[in-house]
């Protein structure tokens, strides 16, 4: 990042002396021409104003050019000082060409004599004049067998530019410089910011997930130092909740090992009498439910997780098909002194997967089987309409507090922070069916009182 902010620097130097030069081009392009249009109406209305005051002169064929030269230049020399004075001209001098033949018509004729006699009108020239670089140009008036030719001189430079040019010079290099330095400066402070993030970056790659970014200003780096920490801490937070679920299931995997690994060790030393096998083979049987139930989960929560998750919509009763689920637990719901409660007088046809929507109903219904005491009651119902179906489980049992309700479906939370009346299941349940709604597009929301229960509510689009 820094080597492109010093390379995008240099780049934009170098453009902003091309356009200073072209602008110092353009500008003195537009100055020489502007100065040159203003020397050639001094010497135009010159001419214009000696033109009409001679208008009468005429050198005729055969006269005295002596007589007649008295006439032109006491009329020409007099009009000459003043246009000299009047316009500001630094030179003003003048000639009278009849044939071959030359005459002076001012004082001084040091221009004259340093024009070339073909010089044209609206042509300015650069001469010497006693070491002094002068830009000139003439205007010719014809007369009958004659012509006046003024010539106007100014020996300031044609371009008053020069001091425009060093101040616009000038001010490009220090752009330049200050361009190049403050890119510089830049690069210097945004790479002493970033190295900060880099190193946190590169400590949580090698593992150190306690890696921070330092936070100091208000600015882009900082919202990204904000954020990087607070990914970080989420990572921190998840690769700890892992470690307690690894933990967790690898206790509750080895309990019905244990178990099952006891009681073959028993069969195989002879210990279990045939009055005994009956007893074993139901504790083993329960132990590998168990067992493949929690397998089950943790493979089924690991594609939810990986998205590797297909639907099959199909059209379903859903009100029948979830009395269906609730009758399977109603054996088990009578030993233990529960009663299921289920409304599905508003329930109705909708276009849903049945297997997924099975797996959101059971994991809801044995939850809340798990913390509803005797003789207490789980409440089911399920409405339908046009876009949605909804679909709510709640409990009798010691409800959830307030601040725990947002990780309520973190794997294991529930199952670890509240203890069961029924310790049963893998405490995957929850986190399985959170997963499932998002993958049908679907919302779940929680609405606990501790000691009043809690209910659980589930939005699924059709």
């Amino acid at each position: 990042m820094t080597r492109r902010i010093a390379i995008g620097t240099v780049v934009i130097a170098a453009v902003m002396v091309v356009v200073g030069l072209a602008v110092f081009a353009y500008v003195g392009r537009a100055v020489r021409e502007q100065a040159q249009e203003e020397l050639f109406r001094q010497a135009e209305a010159t001419g214009a104003l000696i033109e009409a005051e001679l208008e009468e002169i005429e050198i005729a064929p055969g006269a005295r050019v002596e007589t007649q030269l008295r006439r032109v230049r006491t009329e020409v020399a007099r009009t000459l000082d003043r246009a000299r004075v009047v316009g500001g001209h630094e030179m003003v001098e003048g000639a009278l060409l009849v044939g071959e033949r030359s005459f002076q018509l001012s004082l001084h004729q040091d221009l004259m004599d340093s024009l070339p006699s073909d010089l044209s009108e609206r042509e300015v020239l650069s001469v010497e004049i006693d070491g002094t670089e002068t830009f000139a140009t003439v205007q010719r008036i014809p007369l009958a067998n004659s012509e006046i030719v003024i010539a106007i001189g100014r020996t300031a430079p044609l371009l008053p530019t020069q001091e425009f040019n060093r101040a616009l010079l000038l001010t490009i290099a220090v752009g330049v410089v200050l361009i190049a330095a403050f890119g510089v400066s830049m690069a210097g402070w945004i790479g002493r910011r970033l190295s900060g993030l880099e190193s946190a970056s590169r400590r949580i790659a090698e593992g150190d997930l306690t890696a921070r970014a330092p936070i100091d200003g208000d600015d882009e780096i900082t919202e990204a130092s904000v954020a990087f920490n607070d990914m970080a801490e989420e990572l921190e937070a998840t690769r700890f909740r892992e470690r307690e679920f690894l933990l967790s299931v690898g206790h509750d995997l080895r309990t019905p090992l244990t178990t099952i690994r006891g009681y073959a060790e028993a069969l195989d030393d002879g210990l279990v009498n045939v009055d005994e096998a009956s007893r074993a083979a139901e504790v083993l049987h329960a132990s590998t439910d168990r067992l493949s139930r929690l397998v089950e989960d943790i493979m089924l929560l690991a594609r939810l997780e990986a998205h590797e998750f297909t639907l099959q919509p199909e059209d379903v009763d859903v009100g029948g098909y979830v009395a269906g689920i609730a009758d399977t637990y109603g054996v088990r719901a009578d030993s233990l002194g529960i009663e299921i409660d289920l409304d599905v007088s508003r329930s109705g046809v909708a276009n849903i997967d049945p297997d997924r929507f099975g797996q959101i109903c059971s994991n809801l219904i044995e939850n809340a089987m798990r913390y509803t005491p005797e003789h207490g009651s789980v409440d089911v119902s399920i409405a339908c309409n046009a876009e949605t179906v909804q679909f709510s489980v709640s409990d009798a049992g010691p409800g959830i507090d307030p601040e725990d309700i947002d990780r309520v479906f973190d794997r294991l939370f529930v199952a670890q922070h509240y203890r069961p009346i029924r310790p049963e299941g893998s405490g995957l349940g929850l986190a399985i069916v959170q997963g499932i709604v998002e993958a049908m597009g679907g919302t779940i929301a929680v609405d606990s009182t501790p000691g009043a229960g809690t209910t659980f509510s589930v939005e699924i689009p059709t």
